[in-house]
């Protein structure tokens, strides 16, 4: 199965020449000079026509330090903790489920210590976001790197089980790679250790059955998570997902996995652990021939069921 190539577009994906993208919706045009005391704040009427896995896209003409997406007073969910530093060109958040619900009822406002921004913009570069997913988009890892979610991610929170980090496959069939995920940069607010979470090539999974999520994150911003390539390629962390499944538990590997869900007979899409049509309108039976080992959701008219292959 061909699979798009996402290391080039990580590694510049400040330039948005690169990206194929449709415009839904422009939100703001010309030059304000954002600082603590100066937000720019955009309504949430702006937001309509806004879907899950479309990004908010924000181009600057000056930036020399950090900037914060927030709706209500609070940080937008999905959002990240971003530095700038100078001469950043622009910046994407693609919107989660629950961005989406913030945007829609109490706008933006973008908040930062020193930066001009010229636009903002809603688009839609074909990302389709996971389901049940906290965080989307893509995370270069090519060295040492840190993913830092803001809290409000975690609202959603309610006992789940699990954290999935999905990765892309540009490194391989290696799962030797470094991850952990943690609060503060202390041995104490460790969420999970390298050792800890299970890796496969396309997902790291942090078992969160006995972690007092809520009073872990009480009083920080943010979770973190640390990745590194080790001496594998470099990979984009594409998603992030609380969830009750383990993937690793979610099917056995062949067709006959289909069948607690779908007949043969019934017509499903073929969606890829990054939310990307594989394929359309086949049959459950014929759903996986000819596939790359690999984890696929086949989505019906009677539900979605995980499958590994």
């Amino acid at each position: 199965m061909k699979k798009p190539l996402l290391s080039l577009c990580a590694a510049i994906l400040g330039s948005a020449s690169l990206f194929a993208q449709d415009v839904v919706a422009s939100l703001f045009t010309g030059n304000f000079n954002v600082s603590w005391d100066n937000t720019l704040m955009i309504p949430a009427e702006k937001f309509t026509e806004v879907e899950t896995g479309d990004y908010i896209y924000i181009t600057f003409s000056n930036t020399t330090d950090v900037i914060e997406l927030k709706s209500d007073g609070t940080w937008l969910p999905g959002s990240v903790f971003t530095w700038l530093g100078e001469g950043m060109p622009d910046l994407r958040c693609y919107i989660t489920e629950a961005g989406k619900a913030a945007l829609q009822s109490t706008g933006l406002e973008l908040c930062g210590a020193n930066f001009t921004v010229s636009e903002v913009s809603i688009c839609n570069d074909g990302f389709q976001m996971p389901q049940d997913a906290i965080w989307g988009g893509y995370f270069w890892v090519d060295e040492w790197k840190t993913l830092e979610i803001f809290k409000s991610a975690f609202n959603a929170y309610d006992g789940q089980k699990y954290l999935v980090i999905n990765i892309s496959d540009d490194n391989g069939e290696y799962d030797q790679y470094f991850m952990k995920v943690l609060t503060k940069w202390d041995p104490e607010t460790v969420v999970a250790n390298n050792d800890q979470i299970v890796k496969t090539n396309s997902y790291a999974l942090v078992d969160l059955q006995n972690v007092d999520l809520p009073t872990m994150l009480a009083d920080v911003n943010q979770l973190m998570i640390q990745g590194n390539k080790e001496e594998g390629n470099p990979f984009n962390i594409t998603s992030v997902v609380l969830t009750n499944v383990n993937p690793a538990d979610s099917g056995s590997g062949d067709t006959g996995a289909v069948e607690s869900i779908f007949a043969t007979s019934d017509i499903v899409d073929v969606i890829d652990i990054q939310g990307r049509v594989v394929i359309s309108n086949v049959t459950a039976e014929k759903a996986l021939d000819g596939l790359s080992r690999g984890i696929y959701i086949l989505k019906g008219q009677n539900g979605i069921k995980k499958v590994v292959k």
